[in-house]
């Protein structure tokens, strides 16, 4: 684990490794309890799937890295707002939560990337990603629900 320019630690394999551990006891307790998921199979399998490619992407030091950190919040982002939306029943949020899935979720990933591996210019760059996101879903919002209530 080496240290970048800002003098901050690289702690990217100890992240990975509680990921992969964190899935297989998820894994396990589902498999030997024998919990039925019902409707969130879906969302669940997207998380876990996510949550891998993130643990995937610690390891990388190139941009190959960033890419994975960015499907893998994307992915993350996806199943949480399918989480939502099968808890509270509200299907129709999918005309507005799209800009929380692609600008804000991969913005996410990257500020995720760059805060493990210490790097500056992934967060920057991921901070206007969340931002961009955040404003378009704010404005799909508010016009939706005032027109198209």
């Amino acid at each position: 684990m080496g240290e970048n320019l800002t003098g901050r630690k690289d702690h990217s394999i100890i992240i990975a490794a509680l990921i992969f551990i964190l899935l297989a006891a998820v894994f396990a307790v589902i498999v030997f309890k024998q919990i039925n998921l019902g409707k969130f199979t879906l969302p669940f399998y997207l998380l876990v799937m996510g949550m891998f490619f993130f643990a995937t992407a610690m390891e990388s030091d190139s941009k190959l890295g960033e890419w994975l950190a960015s499907l893998s919040w994307t992915l993350n982002m996806l199943s949480f707002i399918l989480f939502y939306q099968y808890l509270t029943g509200n299907l129709q949020s999918w005309i507005y939560m799209w800009p929380l899935v692609f600008p804000s979720g991969i913005g996410l990933g990257q500020v995720c990337y760059g805060a493990v591996k210490a790097k500056k210019e992934p967060i920057e760059r991921g901070k206007v990603l969340i931002k961009m996101g955040f404003g378009f879903f704010i404005l799909i919002f508010v016009i939706f629900k005032l027109f198209f209530q």
